[in-house]
């Protein structure tokens, strides 16, 4: 039998990802297909998660690989995986990537050791390029690739996106494939929707996956039977907006609902949603009833010029209604911001404020939703995005060669900000922030907090009990008991998991720190603006030369 091996890269940095072993769904699935190619079986070896030395040479020795695949969806890890794919296509093993990053950077990848670029959705090219590999037939009959020949980039024809009803017929995600891995994986990734309908502006995912696609309810809810029982209990959905196709999402959540009814299984799930979803609070009950109980929401901004900038089409004087309406039905709330947001000659608004009057704003929004957890970054200019084509339109992106690609975690800075910014200051302020919610006065508070725990459900209980009572509620005196001791429950659990995660996330952000000083990275963006300025001196030349021609 042939091998061929799926390499997850390493992130470069401790992060807030690197305590949560949950392997990229995508790249499960797309080497999960391989399995249908006759004479070859398949593993995947996950650099995060991973229980040997890194070392692929010494891999390749023990289980020599026909066909090294690569996933390349995250940026920050490129530079990882342009190191491994060059250390098989040195021992001669042939090479294969995909991804985001990989699809925006084709040539780029062709020349740092990767052979073929799969353009597009895997599912159905990957073992179509395995194939041809192995039989040594043309790559040029496989369409969706790209490929060296000579001293030419070969594109073949591009490949349609997976349409619908082939969705519900992919093969799910074998976790199983998955080696020598340091720790079991605590979360199960779901995936029902790909592409997105929304066209933020430092996205992705539209560019590469289009508008929405949907699978079947039944599709996912057979995925979440078979995981259960292999005994996995707690989910991700990676899905960009889970409530985006709103009546397969009702669906889904009810027979969730029904199929716990039966089972008596206590199943968790956390999703990604827009805030604006507070409208829809028949759907927030039935997804509350099927076990969500962690939203995580871009909010990005509190600051209606980003908002608009950004092309999120939120109205933000909604926003603190709709946190509200989304805590009153018991979800946790996750808030992901992006500080920062630098303005172009072309905005459709322009923002007169300092970082630190940004930074106020920011805290003031999060202090008066009491949001639970929050991750607060800098603006990433992912390759193919909108950001990206407009900072480099504007010279204000820093060279790859100084502020390479494992920066682009939203943890560093990676352009020149906005003219009335300090670079120096962007980054301590930033920081700041997030030490000002994620601060030390979390332990001696979660210790109080176990012992007052117990006190706390029975006021909260007695509150909402007597409270229902007064105010002339009908509701059946054991409904009452019950829901009234869930609320209690529910409420003084979100006190202490708070402090519990606040307290962790400040020693990630120590860990991060610790890295951060081990590199000196103001005298990189010092290198990096001065290689800027000769950038724009030399097109000036140029500009002047075409004047006067």
């Amino acid at each position: 039998m042939k091998l061929f091996r799926l390499v997850i890269p390493k992130f470069p940095y401790f992060n807030v990802y690197s305590r949560i072993k949950m392997p990229p769904r995508g790249a499960v699935g797309v080497a999960t297909t391989v399995t249908s190619v006759e004479g070859f079986k398949v593993e995947i070896i996950d650099e995060n998660n991973f229980t040997g030395p890194l070392d692929h040479g010494l891999i390749q020795k023990e289980r020599p690989a026909d066909v090294v695949g690569l996933y390349g969806g995250l940026t920050s890890t490129i530079p990882r995986l342009y190191e491994v794919a060059s250390v098989y296509q040195d021992l001669g093993v042939p090479t294969i990537a995909g991804g985001n990053h990989i699809n925006a950077c084709v040539e780029e990848a062709l020349s740092s050791g990767v052979d073929v670029v799969v353009m597009g959705e895997g599912e159905h090219i990957l073992p179509e390029v395995v194939r041809a590999i192995s039989s040594g037939k043309e790559l040029s009959t496989v369409s969706g690739i790209s490929f060296e020949k000579g001293s030419k980039i070969v594109y073949t024809q591009r490949r349609a996106p997976i349409q619908i009803s082939d969705l519900d017929r992919l093969p799910y995600p074998d976790f199983s494939l998955i080696r020598d891995q340091k720790t079991r994986i605590t979360l199960i990734p779901l995936g029902r929707t790909r592409g997105c309908n929304f066209v933020c502006e430092f996205c992705a995912v539209s560019q590469h996956l289009g508008h929405t696609r949907s699978s079947s309810p039944g599709y996912v809810m057979e995925e979440i039977v078979r995981s259960a029982e292999n005994g996995y209990k707690n989910f991700f959905v990676t899905d960009d907006n889970f409530a985006q196709e709103r009546d397969s999402t009702a669906e889904l959540c009810k027979m969730i609902t029904e199929y716990k009814r039966k089972t008596g299984e206590r199943l968790r799930f956390a999703v990604q949603v827009r805030a604006d979803v507070a409208r829809d609070e028949e759907l927030l009950e039935l997804m509350r009833e099927a076990g969500v109980e962690l939203l995580c929401i871009g909010y990005e901004s509190p600051i209606e010029e980003d908002l608009k900038n950004m092309k999120k089409g939120l109205n933000l004087k909604k926003l603190d209604e709709y946190t509200q309406t989304l805590k009153r039905h018991g979800f946790y709330i996750h808030g992901m911001f992006i500080l920062g947001y630098p303005t172009f000659k072309d905005s459709r608004c322009k923002l007169n404020m300092s970082i630190s009057e940004r930074v106020e704003r920011f805290w003031q929004f999060i202090k008066r939703n009491d949001i639970d957890t929050v991750q607060i970054v800098k603006p990433v200019p992912l390759p193919g995005t909108g950001l990206e084509k407009k900072l480099k339109e504007e010279n204000r992106l820093y060279p790859i060669s100084l502020v390479n690609y494992n920066k682009y975690d939203g943890n560093w800075l990676c352009f020149e900000p906005d003219s009335d910014i300090d670079p120096r200051d962007f980054m301590s302020q930033t920081e700041g922030i997030v030490k000002r919610f994620y601060n030390l006065w979390m332990f001696p508070r979660l210790l109080y907090q176990v012992p007052l725990y117990p006190l706390e459900v029975g006021i909260r209980f007695l509150g909402k009990f007597f409270g229902g009572l007064l105010r002339g509620s009908r509701m059946p005196l054991g409904t009452r008991l019950k829901k009234s001791l869930a609320h209690a429950r529910r409420q003084s659990w979100r006190k202490f998991r708070n402090l519990r995660l606040r307290l962790g996330g400040r020693i990630i952000l120590e860990k991060w720190r610790q890295d951060f000083a081990r590199e000196d990275f103001f005298g990189t963006l010092e290198k990096a603006r001065v290689e800027l300025k000769k950038i724009a001196a030399s097109r000036e030349v140029t500009e002047v030369v075409k004047c006067a021609d």
